[in-house]
């Protein structure tokens, strides 16, 4: 509930901020027409509108990215300690092959791919967008190619591919939380942040 809530958040949170801009954009409409002068002087931007709006959702994109991502690793990471089963070398790649592992689903894979796809969008930001790290991978999610090649830069991180990557992710994390192992768990699952602020009491009341 934690993780999930957590990720409710951060798509809420970049929702409420592109309906900022929009809102703000609207503000400087009279009789119909979009006063862009007067806009771009209230954003003290110095940049066309076009170059405005994508440095303005740059940071945004690619910080939510970031954000999302910790979601799953830090569930992930919850469950297998709770199992007692953490892998003994670090790494979202040794993390997810121990998840799946406990859940009975293939570590070589459609899933196991979705999940390195995320991850590898994430890690390309240490390196100013490109892939340095891990294994070639060239996958295809609902008509979008997502390809990462050693050296090369990453172009598959518009918003309409982090939301293909991103519901794609969430139903293999639905077969995770709903795999026999995690289901048997009879205890609630902590949450060591969550619990030091009482955010689970406040989830499930």
């Amino acid at each position: 509930m934690v993780a999930l809530d957590s990720l409710q958040v951060s798509i809420s949170a970049v929702g409420m901020w592109i309906h900022c801009y929009n809102s703000l954009a609207n503000f400087h409409t009279q009789e119909g027409q979009f006063n862009e002068v007067s806009f771009l002087k209230s954003l003290d931007s110095g940049l066309n509108i076009e170059k405005t709006e994508e440095e303005m959702f740059k940071p945004l994109r690619l910080g939510f990215i970031t954000l999302a991502h910790f979601k799953f690793d830090n569930l992930f990471s919850n469950i297998l300690r709770d199992l007692g089963t953490l892998p003994q070398k670090p790494g979202y790649f040794n993390l997810t092959d121990k998840i799946l592992e406990q859940c009975s689903i293939p570590k070589q894979g459609e899933e196991k791919d979705i999940l390195i796809a995320f991850a590898y969008l994430r890690n390309s930001l240490h390196n100013n967008g490109m892939h340095r790290r891990g294994r070639d991978l060239i996958i295809t999610i609902d008509g979008f190619e997502f390809k990462f090649i050693k050296n090369k830069s990453i172009r598959c991180a518009s918003w309409p591919e982090i939301i293909v990557l991103l519901k794609a992710n969430v139903k293999v994390m639905e077969k995770i939380l709903l795999s026999d192992k995690v289901r048997n768990i009879k205890t609630e699952i902590r949450d060591d942040f969550a619990f030091e602020h009482g955010i689970n009491d406040k989830l499930l009341n």
